[in-house]
């Protein structure tokens, strides 16, 4: 559920001791930084001067709701999701889907380490802010949506785009890279099913194609 349409890497991050326990392939190709050479201060250094303002806020709000609002018992359950602009080796800013999940907390309820995945989304051209979203993994706790207003983030109301069962299993297939006939064969539905499903599922969610439908079901936690 943290791995979207397009090319990615991901990395765990101590938040004791503010660096990386691990760097995955894939930075080399998307930044032009081999993954030994990318530590915690080096990527806040490429991160867009603006996105460097918005991290205190958006990392206490996180820190906020994990602490003071959501259970204890069910931090590891959410992932934190929104945009960020990271600068690769020729000086061009790049946008990524941003989403981190609680890995290890501490006896005393500090979070020690979490992975986050970036996913390079820039060739869908999304117009880019700065919402905030923490979506529940795979149960039925509340999402909530954050957007920055008078220099605050402010809870939004939630997203109200719903997919029926059938709608669902075509997205999660869209997101795993199937075509239509496979999906068809998949379902045991015809691929005229599939082409119907799809049109009401993009009419829905006013997505244009199946990339950036995974992507907003991902960063908006609808589905």
């Amino acid at each position: 559920s943290l791995f979207a349409a397009g090319s990615f890497y991901y990395f765990i991050l101590n938040l004791v001791k503010l660096e990386f326990d691990y760097v995955s392939g894939g930075t080399k190709p998307i930044l032009g930084i081999e993954s030994k050479d990318l530590s915690f201060i080096k990527l806040l250094k490429i991160l867009h001067p603006e996105d460097q303002k918005q991290m205190r806020f958006k990392e206490s709000t996180a820190l906020n709701l994990k602490l003071n609002i959501i259970p204890i018992e069910c931090i590891k359950k959410y992932k934190t999701v929104y945009l960020m602009r990271i600068k690769d080796e020729k000086g061009n800013y790049k946008t990524f889907l941003h989403q981190a999940k609680v890995l290890t907390i501490s006896e005393d309820g500090k979070i020690q380490q979490t992975i986050c995945v970036h996913t390079d989304v820039t060739y869908l051209r999304i117009p880019f802010d700065h919402k905030i979203s923490f979506i529940p993994i795979d149960c039925d706790l509340q999402t909530y949506h954050f957007e920055y207003l008078d220099n605050k983030y402010e809870l939004a109301s939630s997203i109200s785009v719903k997919f029926t069962k059938r709608e669902n299993d075509i997205i999660t297939l869209l997101g795993q890279g199937k075509s239509v006939d496979k999906i068809a064969n998949i379902l045991f539905i015809s691929k005229h099913t599939v082409n119907t499903h799809k049109k009401n599922i993009f009419k829905k969610s006013q997505c244009r194609n199946s990339a950036e439908l995974v992507v907003k079901c991902l960063r908006e936690g609808f589905g």
